[in-house]
């Protein structure tokens, strides 16, 4: 079994509350209240060891899930969290070989997350229109070792549409999404899916009658309440706090007579990187 290497992420585990994800560094320490340990005696160490800081305190090496991954991203924007994420993926089939269309990069976290289901047969276009917030995003995907599987573009989406044909979801996490389903029934393949994140029930309605004008169908809404449990020896209870409204989760297909997906055509270039789809022009407006 190899051992840890630097720049790996590792999970520095010593109760619920303290707790850090830190990346290995070569020379230096990890460092916090309860002590530092150098970085060299945790290279080379194996997942599930335990280490001890200066001041004797146990910490154990754990591998970082895919959630600490996500939660532990350098942001300037809300991410989706890992509660929403989990049903969406299910929901929409997100799985190797599927091309994902992103609207709203965000700080990449989600766009992480749906590299690492679409790999290595499948891609991700990520589309933001914020430039502080795409370098974000391509900084931490990079840092996540999934940009090979990611194409960013600065692109306000609503008004010049996605560029991109033969897409199986399109994801969208912007405030006013109904805005970008003209350009999604384009984009999309025959019964590919929508789907869209939004705090409020306004938006789900307008949202509702865009999927609708534009040959949508099966449109559902969800909403995923995750409540952790406290075991103790004394007993058990539900703890105190829980993060609990984040998201609405909106879900639609198109439907195969709407004539903007019935003439989405993919086309595939050869380059290394695998099944990515070509840039083609598109109307800004339908």
């Amino acid at each position: 079994m190899a051992g840890i290497t630097p720049g790996e992420q590792v999970f520095f585990y010593h109760d619920e509350r303290l707790h850090y994800l830190r990346r290995v560094l070569e020379k230096g320490d990890f460092e916090c209240h309860k002590g530092r340990i150098p970085w060299g005696q945790i290279i080379g160490c194996n997942y599930g060891e335990v280490v001890k800081t200066h001041m004797g305190v146990s910490f154990t090496l754990l591998s970082p899930s895919l959630a600490d991954l996500m939660i532990g991203v350098k942001r300037r924007t809300t991410i989706a969290y890992p509660k929403d994420v989990g049903y969406m993926l299910l929901r929409a089939s997100i799985a190797p070989g599927v091309r994902v269309a992103e609207v709203g990069s965000g700080s990449g976290a989600l766009t992480f997350i749906l590299a690492r289901y679409v790999q290595p047969q499948g891609h991700v276009y990520s589309f933001e229109r914020r430039p502080e917030f795409l370098e974000v995003a391509m900084a931490n995907v990079a840092r996540l070792g999934m940009e090979e599987f990611v194409t960013f573009e600065l692109r306000d989406v609503e008004k010049q549409g996605f560029g991109v044909r033969g897409i199986d979801v399109c994801v969208v996490d912007v405030p006013e999404p109904w805005g970008i389903v003209p350009h999604a029934a384009k984009a999309l393949v025959c019964a590919g899916r929508w789907v869209s994140l939004s705090p409020t029930t306004e938006q789900l309605q307008e949202t509702r009658k865009a999927l609708g004008k534009h040959g949508f169908t099966r449109f559902e809404v969800w909403e995923v309440m995750l409540r952790e449990m406290l075991i103790r020896p004394q007993g058990a209870r539900p703890r105190e706090r829980m993060i609990s409204h984040t998201a609405y989760l909106a879900f639609a297909e198109i439907a195969e007579h709407n004539p903007d997906a019935s003439n989405a055509q993919q086309t595939i270039d050869n380059s290394p990187a695998g099944n990515r789809l070509s840039l083609q022009d598109e109307e800004s407006s339908i």
